[in-house]
């Protein structure tokens, strides 16, 4: 089931991290409305998850974080 989640340009950098390199969540794209988190998207979030095990992304994030 597709669920794409849109965000805004600021929950983009203060919740994905946006621009803090590998630190920034892998789920974070830019579609062609603005930013949209893809964590909940299936099968999107599957090749998102592989790249992260393969290590073949540079952000390393996977959301959830605890402040």
């Amino acid at each position: 089931m597709e669920k794409i989640v849109k965000i805004s340009d600021e929950e983009a950098k203060e919740i994905c991290k946006l621009g803090k390199l590998s630190e920034c969540c892998a789920f974070l794209v830019c579609g062609g409305d603005g930013f949209e988190c893809i964590r909940m998207s299936y099968p999107n979030n599957g090749i998102i998850f592989d790249r992260l095990e393969k290590g073949t992304m540079n952000a390393k994030g996977r959301g959830g974080w605890k402040e």
